[in-house]
């Protein structure tokens, strides 16, 4: 019975597809405990910036974006969850008139959602999330400060809705996000007021502003469609999103905003551990 016990595992692993919202099998001994979704994304970004402490013009152009996600369900008491961390970068090019403007900016966000399975192939979640940010914009052409750090952190409300429907004898899922920061924490230097003061003379004070949506009007929606698409040896789900990313403050007497226009594509791929004598049952993050 040992050997039959690991001669099963060992078939349900090999025949596991790596990239794929997997069909899963589950019998008494072998039952998938967690499952994860990961997915990387490269995409190509509308910039349009306004940041009134390097310029009063608007910037516009384009960027390269990089996106990495991990989706997975978890147990907590008696109830489901969905936990979700993302990973943003974003590098630029943009331009108003003859000046130039570099941009470069990263963030991890970190959620936790509640599902609610309102109709047949169609989940709600409503959560939080924590949102971490930083990079920097910059005006070559500048004299006195050429650049603006951006550095923030924040609270947020996040929501998503996800659903399942058949297409061409497979099953696509289109997912819609929303995520609105709430309260947090900014690095915001007075208008006039330059790095060498704040970093070299030590007139620090008053830089950390509190953040709400009042001064800090921001949000961000993402579209997403996964495709499954089957070959003779495996199957892999290709991802194709769309994500509008703006951003906005008034604070200390300068106007900021970065908005962002994102085309991107990539793949999924879904990872779970198998685990023996385990009742419960098996279920996917979406």
């Amino acid at each position: 019975m040992r050997i039959a016990h690991l001669i099963l595992t060992a078939l349900a692993l090999l025949t596991t597809p790596v990239m794929s919202r997997a069909q899963y099998i589950v019998t008494d001994t072998i039952i998938p405990e967690r499952i994860v979704v990961k997915s990387s994304q490269f995409g190509i970004t509308l910039l349009n910036n306004l940041d009134t402490y390097l310029s009063n013009y608007n910037h516009e152009g384009l960027g390269l974006n990089y996106g990495y996600e991990v989706f997975r369900d978890a147990r907590t008491g008696d109830y489901r969850w969905k936990y979700q961390t993302l990973f943003n970068a974003t590098v630029g090019y943009a331009t108003q008139g003859g000046n130039i403007q570099l941009t470069g900016l990263i963030s991890q966000n970190w959620g936790g959602y509640h599902p609610f399975r309102v109709a047949k192939g169609l989940t709600l979640l409503a959560g939080a999330q924590i949102q971490l940010e930083g990079g920097a914009l910059y005006n070559p052409s500048n004299g006195n400060n050429p650049a603006a750090a951006k550095l923030r952190t924040a609270l947020a409300a996040s929501g998503m809705a996800i659903y399942h429907f058949p297409f061409r004898r497979s099953e696509w899922i289109a997912r819609y996000q929303v995520d609105i920061p709430l309260i947090g924490m900014m690095f915001a230097p007075e208008f006039g007021q330059s790095y060498y003061e704040i970093f070299g003379l030590g007139h620090a004070n008053n830089i950390v502003a509190f953040t709400h949506p009042g001064n800090n009007p921001s949000w961000r929606h993402t579209l997403s469609l996964d495709i499954p698409i089957k070959t003779k040896r495996h199957s892999t789900t290709l991802r194709i999103s769309y994500i509008a990313d703006l951003y906005q403050s008034r604070i200390n007497d300068i106007n900021c905003h970065i908005y962002r226009h994102t085309f991107s594509i990539g793949f999924a791929r879904t990872i779970f551990k198998v685990k023996t004598n385990n009742k419960l049952n098996a279920y996917s993050p979406y």
